[in-house]
């Protein structure tokens, strides 16, 4: 499995290595995060000891479990729904959250973390494509709720933006949506220059991510394998 895992790292690497050379990027600017929720302890350390360091999880209480069991010096980075009841064990853990959506959970993040001493740096996800089934912030009111953020919750280093585009789009869809956070994009730092950062691409389409400027890339079973 080790071997296994050791092979599909090097491919992918390979891969973001010819997209950056493509898009003329330095590879330092994209940044591999491995989605591990699912995936065994084992799984997670054995991608530890190829160089891997940050991992994504969707859900609280299993990132609960895994903090302890795996080594400490891990960047975590949550990337589903945030639940009211769960914010807890977020703000103690997460270093990253890729899902902040609602003006609520903002709060309750903010208040945690106040209590924990500690801040999560953030990403506003957006719903580019306005899917009834996604979470995100609708696109004309991004730059509202980032201010807002940005100004009230002093625990929350906001940091840029996420995107989950569509999957089946056409070609053409495809492009038009991927102009469309570009764009976005480009307006966003413009306002807020020190949040550049860029969650965009998972393992069906993170090489044209990278060609739209994603520094942050989400990477499941194609790099770890099968869940369990």
């Amino acid at each position: 499995m080790h071997e296994k895992l050791k092979d599909r790292f090097a491919d992918i690497s390979q891969k973001i290595q010819a997209a950056c050379y493509k898009a003329q990027r330095s590879e330092k600017d994209v940044q591999l995060i491995a989605v591990s929720k699912l995936q065994s302890i084992e799984v997670i350390k054995e991608a530890y000891s190829l160089g891997i360091n940050h991992f994504g999880e969707n859900y609280a209480q299993e990132l609960d479990k895994k903090v302890f069991a795996t080594p400490k010096d891990i960047i975590w980075h949550f990337i589903g729904p945030i639940q009211s009841n769960k914010v807890k064990l977020i703000a103690k853990h997460a270093d990253w959250i890729h899902s902040l959506e609602r003006e609520k959970i903002a709060k309750k993040l903010n208040d945690a973390l106040e209590t924990e001493g500690r801040k999560i740096q953030v990403l506003i996800q957006v719903n580019i494509d306005q899917e009834e089934s996604k979470s995100g912030v609708n696109s004309n009111h991004v730059m509202d709720f980032a201010s807002n953020v940005d100004v009230n919750y002093p625990n929350l280093v906001l940091k840029g933006l996420m995107f989950m585009p569509k999957i089946n789009q056409s070609k053409k869809d495809k492009i038009d949506s991927m102009k469309n956070i570009t764009s976005l994009q480009s307006t966003f730092v413009n306002k807020f220059p020190a949040c550049n950062v860029l969650s965009l691409g998972t393992s069906n389409d993170f090489e044209e991510s990278i060609h739209a400027g994603s520094t942050m890339i989400r990477i499941g079973e194609s790099l770890l394998g099968k869940r369990s």
